[in-house]
């Protein structure tokens, strides 16, 4: 495996978490000292425009390091894991051909398997079939589509995130077409394993909903809202991402007169908090993740420092 550029340091660093944990400041601060490039696995800091409410890195922080696959695609174009997993290997590789540190950084659990185990993508996409789980989804909505995924596939439906109509309607449709569960054909899907070194932040449940909830009071302060109204003024299509995510449904909720904002950001903070719950859960049964426990903002900085000591070491113990 390559080096960092002047040093034995490894490549090839994963540093995971829930969201609002710290990744993107423990992560700025390794590539800093380390000559490091930091790749994105996040499955909404890839749309541009939504760089706020998705907290991406901003653009002074990626001035400082260069970052990759953030703030590149277009709200409505939809993007699955798999290409992720494909995008993303290419850009650790490319890290690693001009010898830097590559470190991957993000919350979705889905991002890094692929990442690290490649993924199932299946067969190709039938319109047919989509077009009449389009067509249910409309009549019928997205929990009668979640029910009977449930049924067919219930290890899929777990994975996937409530409002996400997309994975849904992709599961169902590899079960149609396959009479196989997609959760099943991803397992036995899985690739050549590609090796990092696995770092993970966690707090205690109460001290991160704090986190949370300040985080999304700075996020309004600094222009969530206009982030907000101008995904509603684009007017994308039903099933584009970007209107979908997390914090812009309930903030466009609002701004189309249905909620206050004070009751939008109620929920934006507890789904945040649910979110957070699955991604902890994800990340539990993953192996091999050395973790760092942390209570206290101020301890972000010695963990970088932690892992700094231990890629100094040349990645062994």
């Amino acid at each position: 495996m390559a080096a960092a550029k002047g040093t034995d340091v490894p490549t090839r660093i994963v540093l995971i978490g829930a969201t609002a944990s710290g990744k993107s400041e423990v992560a700025l601060r390794l590539a800093r000292r380390f000559d490091g490039e930091i790749v994105g696995a996040d499955s909404r800091q890839i749309y541009r425009g939504l760089e706020i409410g998705t907290a991406a890195p901003s653009s002074e922080e990626r001035s400082l390091a260069p970052h990759h696959l953030i703030s590149f695609l277009d709200p409505s174009e939809i993007y699955s894991a798999g290409r992720y997993g494909r995008e993303a290997r290419a850009a650790v590789l490319n890290v690693e051909a001009r010898e830097r540190l590559a470190l991957v950084v993000g919350g979705s659990g889905l991002y890094v398997r692929a990442l690290l185990q490649g993924l199932f993508e299946g067969p190709s996409r039938d319109e047919v079939v989509r077009a009449r789980l389009a067509d249910r989804l409309r009549q019928e909505g997205l929990g009668s589509l979640r029910e009977e995924l449930g049924r067919v596939d219930p290890d899929a439906l777990r994975a996937i995130l409530p409002g996400d109509t997309v994975r849904v309607i992709r599961a169902l449709e590899v079960h149609e077409l396959t009479g196989r569960r997609i959760s099943e054909l991803r397992r036995e899907g899985v690739r050549e394993p590609f090796p990092a070194r696995v770092f993970g932040l966690r707090w205690p449940r109460a001290i991160l909903a704090e986190r949370i909830a300040a985080r999304l009071s700075a996020q309004l302060a600094g222009g969530f809202l206009d982030e907000a109204n101008r995904l509603l003024e684009a007017r994308l299509p039903e099933d584009a991402p970007g209107p979908r995510t997390l914090g812009y449904r309930e903030l466009i909720a609002h701004l189309r007169g249905g909620t206050s904002l004070e009751d939008a950001a109620a929920a934006i903070v507890l789904k945040t908090r649910q979110l957070a719950k699955r991604q902890e859960t994800w990340f539990k049964n993953m192996a091999a993740v050395e973790w760092f426990s942390l209570e206290e903002a101020d301890e972000l900085p010695r963990v970088a420092d932690a892992i700094g000591a231990v890629l100094a070491r040349g990645g062994e113990e």
